[in-house]
């Protein structure tokens, strides 16, 4: 039988220390808790290494999982630009992220609360952009497009099936294959790179039950289980080696992944801000 308690980043976060400083040790495997943490987790001594015990671990992309062995990625976000079909055609359609800068979009073009995709771009491991270019770019979208804010992805996602916005610069893929699958006006752009990131997954050092915990991440971490879990929770792992449908999706293409030293350098230098400031939006 398995026990769960649900919420959000930091909240997961402040859950998981209270325990631990208290020395009730509940959890076993913990989805979350934001790895800008994680640095101050292991010094703790909170974290637990189990990746490298993972069979299949080699076969595998780098970037799904921690480089110290803590933590993996098995649920991905993919973002990119997305638009409603009826009006704008696949032809007249943005083909990359400077497109979106084509005067044709002024007033029609929306963006999100969320700075992830931009500091991503600046940051990701990858192709990333770098911070000057990054903050070049939503300049000039700022300046020249009037733009139309949405609070959240979701929010986002819902004026562009309206009608109510274009094309939204910054959204979840794994939204518009939902809805496209029930007739949605809605596509996506398959932009170069494309933007990678998810929560991660764990194993606490003083798991009440390590063997089962590590058991059951070799399995989740097998062809078969995170198949499934792309199955139950329509988000699935985006790198290659792992077989999954997302996997495919985007197979070959370019990618800026959202790291745990990515993570700590963007709030190093405070971009979640500086780049919501450009935009006029509050994160």
């Amino acid at each position: 039988k398995v026990n769960s308690w649900r919420g959000i980043g930091e909240e997961i976060a402040t859950k998981v220390e209270a325990e631990f400083n208290s020395g009730r040790y509940t959890v076993d495997i913990l989805h979350g808790g934001e790895p800008g943490n994680y640095s101050r987790w292991r010094k703790m001594g909170i974290m637990e290494k189990f990746t490298d015990i993972i069979p299949t671990i080699e076969k595998l992309d780098k970037r799904m999982y921690g480089r110290d062995n803590d933590s993996v990625v098995v649920g991905s976000t993919i973002s990119s630009p997305t638009y409603n079909t009826k009006l704008v055609s696949a032809a007249e359609a943005p083909k990359g992220w400077e497109d979106l800068l084509n005067p044709r979009w002024k007033g029609k073009l929306g963006v999100t609360a969320d700075m992830k995709v931009w500091t991503n771009l600046a940051l990701g491991e990858g192709k990333s952009w770098g911070v000057r270019k990054t903050e070049e770019f939503l300049a000039k979208l700022k300046k020249e497009q009037n733009l139309i804010f949405a609070a959240s992805h979701a929010a986002g996602h819902t004026m562009v099936i309206a009608g109510e916005i274009a094309i939204l610069a910054d959204n979840y893929v794994r939204l518009v294959l939902l809805d496209k699958e029930k007739g949605a006006p809605v596509e996506w752009l398959r932009v170069s790179p494309l933007s990678i990131s998810g929560p991660s997954i764990t194993l606490q050092k003083k798991a009440p039950h390590p063997n089962a915990a590590r058991l059951f991440l070799e399995w989740l971490l097998s062809p078969q289980g995170l198949l499934l879990y792309e199955e139950k929770t329509r988000s699935g792992a985006a790198f290659p080696g792992t077989g999954t449908k997302t996997s495919k999706l985007i197979e070959g293409m370019p990618l800026v992944v959202q790291t745990e030293e990515a993570i700590l350098k963007i709030k190093e230098l405070g971009l979640d801000e500086k780049f919501a400031t450009i935009l006029g939006v509050t994160p």
